[in-house]
């Protein structure tokens, strides 16, 4: 049966602990009530396999049409119900490309793939921003000792095999969408490994191939000649985001080490950077130096040897043969924003 009291909590950000609990961080957020809730946020999976799929939307509004509904509702839970509310669907809507979510795990030994060097950065500036929350899932009420209250489900609610099936269900699905002071909205929405990626009208599963089929490469695809498994994806490093304009002077920033630079590995395969390195517009350069990013992973890299302008620039990533992989420009408007991060397609 599908999960009881669904809904989206419009709130405000108070603080963000990604390393609250083991298998749970949590989002802690205010509405006109004044009180401190809670929304748990899974950054690990119970299962045998306990990966997490992740998407990142860093356009929101651009993908779906419901920012404008978002914006007019009052601070507070909203219970939503069907396809012409507010539910959300992973599925059956039209705001995400399912083939385009990472595997990520949380505390795994090996390659650094840790699905909060990814959360983190986006939450802590949703709350040093004060961003409006909308928290989609279920929300929980405790009436005992601790009186905890909040959401929590804030992941897709179908396509569950055993145990966890009695909380398949069509739009169900949770997600955190955030609406920044400059208008611009960002959304992060996370599945699990083993769910199926295709379901009935009751949000079961139809297939037995699950994300981690699919977004290993291990997903069957059918053809003249067959079943076949298709490449890896290609090895591919390149520039997601930066950090321009740190809070406060950016040489001495008040808050964290300073400019930084985000790299993602794409490809399903670890990459040295042995040897690479990062310029910025006028040609300083920040060596790369023991920098191993692992696969479908994020590295934060401190760039103190090539800073980055708060009047507009470009930021390039050169191997070590000396090959440009990838430039990016920001403008002027978006580095003026301080403690913020600039995302790039």
């Amino acid at each position: 049966m599908p999960i009881a009291r669904y809904g989206v909590w419009k709130g405000e950000p108070l603080d963000w602990q990604g390393s609250a609990k083991p298998d749970h961080g949590y989002l802690f957020f205010t509405d006109t009530s004044g009180d401190r809730f809670k929304a748990a946020v899974n950054v690990m999976s119970k299962s045998e396999d306990t990966r997490l799929v992740y998407w990142f939307i860093r356009d929101f509004a651009r993908v779906s049409p419901v920012v404008d509904r978002l914006r007019a509702l009052p601070l507070g839970f909203h219970s939503e119900m069907g396809p012409d509310s507010l539910a959300l669907d992973y599925l059956r809507g039209t705001f995400l490309d399912i083939d385009t979510g990472t595997l990520l795990s949380h505390n795994a030994p090996g390659e650094s793939h840790d699905i909060l060097e990814f959360i983190d950065p986006i939450l802590d500036q949703a709350v040093a921003q004060k961003a409006d929350v909308y928290i989609f899932g279920q929300r929980f009420h405790n009436d005992g000792q601790s009186g905890e209250n909040g959401m929590h489900d804030i992941h897709m609610n179908q396509g569950n095999h055993a145990p966890f099936e009695q909380d398949n269900g069509v739009f169900q699905d949770g997600g955190i969408i955030m609406e920044f002071p400059d208008g611009h909205w960002e959304a992060i929405f996370l599945a699990f490994a083993v769910q199926a990626f295709e379901t009935d009208d009751e949000g079961r599963p139809i297939t037995d191939q699950t994300f981690a089929d699919l977004l290993s490469g291990n997903f069957p695809q059918g053809g003249e000649e067959g079943p076949n498994v298709p490449a890896p994806r290609p090895s591919l490093v390149s520039i997601e985001a930066a950090l321009i304009n740190p809070f406060g002077p950016d040489q001495h920033p008040t808050h964290g080490e300073g400019e930084t630079v985000y790299l993602h590995n794409s490809s399903t395969e670890p990459m040295s950077l042995e040897g690479w390195s990062i310029s910025n517009g006028i040609g300083q350069k920040q060596p790369l130096h023991g920098i191993r990013i692992g696969p479908q992973s994020k590295k934060a890299v401190i760039v103190p040897k090539a800073p980055l302008s708060n009047k507009g620039g470009s930021i390039v990533l050169v191997d070590a043969n000396g090959k440009e992989v990838h430039r990016v420009t920001y403008s002027k408007e978006k580095a003026k924003r301080e403690g913020v991060l600039v995302f790039f397609n």
